[in-house]
């Protein structure tokens, strides 16, 4: 699907190009002699022929208008998918409802929430912040991302740990981490056992508390807990990690509980993700109104709708795996064309970013495009240089223009390559 909408907006952004041209020729009298089609390095491309020797009779700024007709085309093109993208919300409104959650349009096998996510599950919120657009869930990821990455709080004397840097932690029950000492002396382990996760002490300064470096292995599992993180996140919250809630979180609990942290290994965060399921059978069922999720409930997660699970490992390698729109149905009888806003979200999409990289591209003055032309043309319509000056500085810039532009494009295709392989 991505790959024909590529090729299907590199078509049209081209085609819109040369109409462009074929229209500026049009109205200064000029005939086009024929319009050819071909493949420039696995990208396709058009031109549209027009006669040489007429086109150098017209006056300099006629040919200017001739020349930059492919651009200007390709800007306003740019202008109007725009201006589609933003009436988007008002156009579907009728079917669609949009700033309240993220619908799943697909999760492959391989991605690392697909034992969570399905299609057509509505992501609700994000450590506590509601989802309204695609950009807000990455940015929320990302920005996990630098702050686990620019941290250097490593759990004191086990270098192969490191305590959640953004202090996301949980009121825990004195009773829950009593058990968990408990489950320590019946293994015999160090580590947690695969269902579990471990946590460590958070103090009000910010650092995590765990054993020091003389201690034995058996003695440093006294200061981690392992516990199950479904129950977890269910408490409340402690620490001053949490981001996207609206109330003041404080770093201090009741007497009877204790602030605890997730430990992480290096590189990985922990995400608390909200979730809801409303085309669900059960859902569907209880007839329950979509449009009232959070006037009702406020707590994700105790509905049968609704539900709240923790990814911990790279959020941006989670984040680019799934594939969202804002846009979902507003009845399950709609749920057929789920998909049409996504398509035309990156239908649109696609082509502004093509159209804009087609009229770039155009602007140099490079060989066999309109920059050269255009470049030739005004420097003819300025006046500044005499005629030798003005050929030396034309073959200066195609020359190291199309030298640039060609190092450009080989880096950009070397990255795409590493990037994809």
């Amino acid at each position: 699907m991505d790959t024909a909408i590529i090729i299907g907006s590199t078509i049209l952004s081209v085609a819109f190009h040369e109409f462009g041209h074929a229209i500026a020729a049009a109205s200064e009298g000029l005939q086009m002699e024929y319009v050819a089609i071909f493949i420039a390095i696995l990208f396709p491309g058009a031109l549209v022929a027009l006669n040489y020797d007429l086109v150098q009779n017209l006056p300099p700024f006629s040919m200017l208008r001739i020349y930059c007709a492919g651009i200007w085309h390709n800007v306003m093109f740019c202008a109007a998918c725009m201006l589609m993208t933003s009436l988007l919300p008002v156009v579907l409104y009728p079917l669609y409802v949009s700033g309240d959650g993220l619908i799943v349009m697909g999760v492959p096998q391989t991605s690392p929430l697909s034992g969570y996510l399905s299609v057509h599950d509505v992501i609700l919120a994000v450590d506590g912040l509601n989802m309204r657009k695609t950009d807000e869930w990455m940015k929320m990821l990302a920005q996990d991302t630098v702050e686990k990455n620019s941290s250097h709080a490593f759990i004191e004397g086990f270098q192969s740990y490191g305590a959640a840097s953004s202090g996301k932690g949980y009121c825990v029950p004195n009773s829950w981490m009593d058990a968990s000492k408990n489950l320590w002396q019946i293994n015999d382990k160090v580590s947690c056992p695969d269902e579990l996760i471990a946590f460590g002490k958070f103090t009000c300064n910010g650092s995590t508390t765990f054993s020091g470096t003389g201690r034995a292995e058996k003695k440093e599992a006294e200061d981690k807990y392992c516990l199950i993180a479904k129950d977890v996140v269910k408490l409340k919250k402690c620490g001053h990690g949490w981001r996207g809630t609206d109330e003041e979180i404080s770093c201090t609990c009741l007497e009877d509980e204790y602030c605890l942290v997730p430990i992480l290994t290096s590189g990985s965060s922990w995400i608390e993700i909200s979730y809801a399921r409303p085309y669900s059978f059960e859902c569907l069922q209880r007839e329950r109104n979509l449009s009232s999720w959070h006037a009702t409930n406020k707590n994700f997660g105790l509905g049968p709708c609704e539900g709240t699970f923790v990814y911990v490992g790279d959020p941006l390698s989670a984040g680019r795996s799934v594939k969202l729109s804002p846009y979902r149905p507003r009845w399950q009888l709609f749920l057929f064309i789920a998909d049409v806003p996504y398509i035309l979200e990156n239908c649109l999409n696609c082509l502004l970013h093509v159209s804009a990289a087609l009229a770039a591209v155009n602007c140099l003055p490079v060989y066999f495009l309109d920059g050269d032309a255009i470049l030739e043309t005004t420097l003819f319509y300025v006046g500044w240089f005499p005629r030798r000056q003005q050929q030396m500085i034309i073959k200066v810039c195609r020359f190291l223009w199309t030298a640039l532009s060609i190092i450009m494009f080989s880096r950009i295709l070397y990255s795409m390559t590493v990037y994809n392989g």
